[in-house]
């Protein structure tokens, strides 16, 4: 299994479209496209953090052709109101992380 790690910097203005088009994408993703889901974060420096789990990089890959041959878009930076700054491919070779649904309670407090 692969992951890939996105970062974004996103005008203030723009960010509550950032986020709903990143959910929009990524809900089709996971549902027609053989994506494994996706987390987004906010960094401390304002800029806009993606990890999404994937089989193959080339899984990735028709993935975002499929959404652009069908709705012409496949990131959230829609209209260059976003601007991606990085993406890094790893390879996971242990995973550790615990699903959202299995975390104590320690972790759904608000921050």
């Amino acid at each position: 299994m692969h992951a890939a790690i996105y970062r974004w910097r996103v005008a203030p203005e723009h960010e509550a479209d950032f986020k709903r088009r990143w959910h929009e994408i990524t809900q089709d993703i996971l549902k027609n496209h053989g994506g494994g889901g996706s987390r987004l974060h906010r960094a401390e420096n304002g800029d806009w953090v993606a990890y999404a789990r994937w089989p193959t990089r080339e899984d990735r890959d028709r993935a975002f052709a499929a959404r652009t041959e069908e709705r012409h878009d496949t990131t959230p930076q829609g209209e260059g109101k976003a601007k991606l700054i990085e993406e890094t491919w790893l390879t996971i070779t242990d995973d550790l992380l615990i699903p959202e649904a299995e975390l104590p309670k320690r972790f759904h407090k608000e921050d």
